[in-house]
C-alpha cells in the first residue's frame, strides 16, 4: 500500500540484504515465518550440477521488445544441440539454461550475438547470486587492425596493439582477405561502457603511425559518443551536426567483392562471356561482330560444299538421276503396291464383318467403368444367390 506521499514502502522486491537486515530489525516474526526449510548436502550438490550450464544476458539497448521474440531469435541463430530454457527475471534481464557443455561454451564464449541490431551481453551464472547485481563488463567482437608495416608484423607487437582495444581472445596474423585491405585480424572483448577504440599507435623508429581499427559484425552504436546500445539521435540533446559526430560507419569493415576465381581464370570460351571480354572472338582470333552471308561466302557454292548426302526420307529430284535409276525406282514402287487376290482375301478375313456388310476396324470399347460401391453390392447379390441356392439344394436332399 502506497503512504501519504504516493510512494510504496521500501521492501525486499530489489533483493538486497541490507534492506531485508533493515526490515527484520523492527519487524516481530510469527511460528510459521520462523519454520525453516532445510535443503541438505547431497541435494545441494545435485542442484549445483543442473545449474553447471547457466548463463544469464541483457540486451544493450534503451528500447522495449518483447522476450518471447528475443528467445526464438536467438534460438534460431544459437542452433544448438539441445533447445535452452530461457527465463525472464527482470527487467531486460534472462537466464538461459543450456544441456551440455558445448552448448554452453558457443553461448558464453562465442559470438558477438546480436538481437535486431542490438547486442546481447552474456555473462556466466552461478545460480546463486542476485541477478540483478550481476555486472555486464563487456561483449566480444571481431576487429582488424589496418596498415601495420610488414617489418614489423610480428607476434609481439599484434598483441600490444590488440591491448590497446580490449582484453585478447585470438589473434589471427595471416587471416583470409574476406574484407577490403591490409589487416590483421582479433577477436577481443571490449567494454561497452568506454567507447569504441577508433586507433592504435605504434611508435617506430622511423616515425609514429596511427593505424585504423575496423570492427566485423559490431552491434549498433552512437556516432557522437562512441558506445554501444545507442544511436546518436537518441544521444544528448538528439540534435547533432555532421560535423560534430565523431564515429561512423567508416569504422565498418568492408567485404571484397568475389574476385578469388576471376584472376584464376582463361581468357575464351563461356568464361570470357563476362566482365568485358569478347568471349569467343578471343579464343578464335576473329571479330565478335555477326557476319553476312556474303562475308562468309555461302552464296558461292563449289564441289566441297554442294549438298550431296541422301537418305529414305530425303527424296532426290528425278532430274538428278540418270534414267536407269528412275525406271528401278518405279518397278520397285510398282512390286510394293501390287496385292494379289489371295493377300487381299486374307486381309479381309482377319477384319470384322459389319452388320450392313462393310469392313468394321473400330477396336471393341473398354469395359464400363464400375465404382467400389456398385462392385461391393455385386458380391453381396452374388453371394447371396450363393447361399440361397445352397439352401434349396439342401432341402432338396434332405426331403428325398
Amino acid at each position: 500500500m502506497a503512504d501519504e506521499t504516493g510512494k510504496a514502502p521500501a521492501g525486499p522486491s530489489g533483493g538486497q540484504e541490507g534492506e531485508i537486515d533493515d526490515m527484520l530489525s523492527h519487524l516481530e516474526l510469527n511460528d510459521d515465518e520462523l519454520d525453516d526449510v532445510v535443503v541438505g548436502v547431497e541435494a545441494a550438490k545435485e542442484f549445483q550440477k543442473s545449474a553447471r550450464w547457466l548463463a544469464i544476458g541483457k540486451v544493450q539497448t534503451i528500447r522495449s521488445f518483447s522476450a518471447e521474440a528475443l528467445f526464438e531469435k536467438m534460438k534460431s541463430i544459437w542452433n544448438l544441440a539441445k533447445d535452452p530454457s530461457c527465463r525472464e527475471v527482470g527487467e531486460n534481464l534472462f537466464i538461459f539454461q543450456m544441456h551440455c557443455l558445448a552448448d554452453w561454451k558457443k553461448v558464453v564464449h562465442q559470438g558477438p550475438w546480436t538481437f535486431r541490431g542490438w547486442g546481447l551481453l552474456i555473462e556466466d551464472y552461478d545460480g546463486l547470486g542476485d541477478p540483478a547485481e550481476v555486472v555486464f563488463g563487456g561483449m566480444h567482437v571481431w576487429a582488424q587492425i589496418h596498415g601495420i608495416p610488414e617489418l614489423y608484423r610480428k607476434q609481439v607487437v599484434v598483441d600490444d596493439l590488440a591491448r590497446r582495444i580490449g582484453n585478447v581472445k585470438e589473434v589471427q596474423m595471416f587471416p583470409k582477405l574476406f574484407f577490403e585491405g591490409n589487416y590483421v585480424r582479433i577477436r577481443v572483448r571490449v567494454q561497452v561502457s568506454k567507447p569504441l577504440p577508433r586507433f592504435v599507435s605504434l611508435t617506430l623508429p622511423e616515425g609514429r603511425k596511427r593505424l585504423a581499427v575496423k570492427y566485423e559484425k559490431v552491434p549498433f552504436f552512437c556516432k557522437r559518443c562512441g558506445l554501444i546500445g545507442h544511436d546518436h539521435e537518441e544521444c544528448g540533446d538528439r540534435v547533432w551536426e555532421d560535423k560534430q559526430l565523431q564515429y561512423g560507419s567508416w569504422m565498418l569493415a568492408t567485404r571484397r567483392a568475389n574476385q578469388s576465381t576471376v584472376a584464376n581464370r582463361p581468357f575464351g570460351g563461356r568464361t570470357g562471356s563476362r566482365g568485358g571480354w569478347s568471349g569467343r572472338a578471343i579464343v578464335n582470333g576473329g571479330s565478335a561482330r555477326k557476319r553476312t552471308s556474303e562475308d562468309a561466302s555461302l552464296d558461292e557454292e563449289d564441289d566441297q560444299t554442294k549438298d550431296t548426302a541422301s537418305s529414305p526420307l530425303k527424296p532426290v529430284p528425278t532430274d538428278e538421276l540418270p534414267e536407269t535409276d528412275i525406271d528401278e525406282s518405279r518397278n520397285g514402287a510398282r512390286k510394293q503396291l501390287d496385292m494379289s487376290e489371295t493377300d487381299t482375301e486374307e486381309v479381309i478375313e482377319q477384319m470384322d464383318t459389319g452388320v450392313e456388310g462393310g469392313l468394321n476396324i473400330t477396336p471393341r470399347p473398354p469395359p464400363a467403368y464400375v465404382n467400389n460401391k456398385d462392385k461391393k453390392q455385386r458380391k453381396e447379390n452374388d453371394l447371396g444367390k450363393n447361399l440361397a441356392s445352397s439352401a434349396a439344394s439342401l432341402e432338396e436332399d434332405r426331403r428325398a
